[in-house]
């Protein structure tokens, strides 16, 4: 199965202005990877229109059969004090600046202009998550409820340490290491792989995950192969809005 972008749908009318009676329409689907290789597919319009793939919508080719791919969609949440200070937050509840609630409604405002399609917002029970998802919701209408699995990973006696410490940055490499008392990374990965497969599964929904930073290193390893070193200096910003698709 492989992925592509629709780049372009053009109807094919055979030289003609107007098809002959009873002849199917057919459309020349222009489809491009990611590393730019494209190719055309003949494909009928009205199977198209059933599976509703338009122009710049991503879909997947198996046996010259297009569907369209089944996304999730990922945020961080806006600024926190902590973030400001510098310092671990992990399961340590530090709320979002004014800064952090700007940025929150700002995305849930270029959510409901972009018209990404999405069914429901899940979010982590912690107020820098769960504020930030409102904030989505209530400017688009999508419903949303809070999942416990996203909780960011407990960081034990790293909490309240500078993000940048020596010996954190090596620690994140030890997917073992509980932290004195906190979550290793196996642990947290168990329960965001478990949540993912469930949501991969669900093919009739497209959800939005509002979370952590270590949520979104999880997240982003579920996607794509990453080394040990990789994992732990991936990172994304708050409110940065990512999308993955599921193969």
């Amino acid at each position: 199965m492989n992925l592509y972008r629709v780049l372009r749908i053009d109807e094919q009318l055979y030289g003609c202005e107007e098809l002959p009676e009873g002849q199917p329409l057919l459309c020349d689907v222009l489809l491009e990877t990611d590393n730019g290789e494209q190719r055309v597919l003949p494909y009928p319009d009205a199977e198209l229109t059933r599976l509703d793939i338009n122009e710049g919508d991503t879909v997947t080719l198996h046996d010259h059969k297009l569907a369209k791919a089944h996304k999730i969609y990922f945020a961080r949440h806006g600024e926190t004090v902590w973030n400001v200070e510098n310092k671990i937050c992990g399961m340590t509840d530090s709320p979002l600046t004014e800064k952090g609630r700007a940025q929150a409604r700002q995305l849930g405002e270029k959510i409901r202009e972009s018209g990404v399609h999405i069914d429901e917002i899940l979010y982590s029970p912690l107020s820098r998550a769960a504020d930030t998802a409102k904030a989505i919701a209530d400017a688009t209408g999508i419903p949303a409820r809070c999942e416990p699995r996203l909780r960011e990973q407990c960081f034990g006696r790293y909490e309240g340490t500078p993000r940048d410490g020596e010996e954190f940055r090596v620690s994140k490499t030890h997917f073992a290491d509980r932290y004195s008392g906190g979550e290793s990374m196996m642990q947290l990965a168990q329960r965001i792989y478990n949540l993912l497969d469930e949501l991969k599964a669900d093919t009739g929904k497209t959800y939005l995950l509002v979370a952590h930073n270590g949520i979104a290193r999880v997240v982003q390893s579920y996607f794509h192969d990453m080394t040990n070193e990789e994992y732990a200096a991936a990172g994304i910003k708050n409110c940065e809005f990512v999308e993955f698709v599921f193969q």
